[in-house]
């Protein structure tokens, strides 16, 4: 599989098809920030549960309204908090369509997922996507994750006309 770390920009997909809302990205996340998971599992309904994180956005709204530039992007293109920065406005919060951002209540500064900035630092994946059991996670260069996205789009396509008895 091509990781594509230390390639300028990452993209994360989560194919929510494949993930069984096991909780292993939540706890080792929690478990490599001490104590603070930046991806978290909800219950949305009838007992399905789903993580969410970070979507490190193309146009990333967190770093637009940002008045003093501590949501930034690293090399890799993860959007990041310098919490040097932070004035802990939650300009961020409010930006953000998926209400990603939260105030740390003890730096009184925003805090959210930086793709694990410390691990790809030292050419290792990301926690979450490395331990999920199904790769359900996808962590790499976007022309790997849209490829990746295609194909387990035509495996489910010809696993439904299969599925029928009749040769595609």
């Amino acid at each position: 599989m091509d990781k594509g770390f230390g390639n300028p920009i990452l993209l994360r997909w989560i194919d929510y098809g494949k993930c069984i809302g096991c909780g292993i990205c939540s706890s080792v996340c929690e478990f490599i920030h001490e104590g603070t998971p930046y991806i978290r599992l909800y219950d949305v309904g009838g007992g399905l549960i789903k993580p969410i994180s970070c979507f490190h956005c193309a146009k990333a709204p967190c770093v637009e309204v940002c008045p003093t530039k501590a949501m930034r992007r690293d090399e890799s293109g993860a959007v990041y908090v310098d919490v040097s920065r932070c004035i802990g406005c939650m300009a961020c919060l409010y930006a953000c369509p998926y209400g990603i951002p939260e105030l740390d209540v003890v730096t009184k500064t925003s805090m959210k997922c930086d793709l694990c900035r410390k691990l790809r630092g030292e050419g290792l994946e990301p926690a979450c996507s490395a331990m999920c059991p199904t790769k359900a996670i996808v962590i790499s260069t976007p022309q790997f994750v849209f490829d990746e996205a295609k194909k387990r789009a035509l495996a489910k396509i010809i696993g439904a006309v299969t599925s029928f008895g009749r040769p595609i």
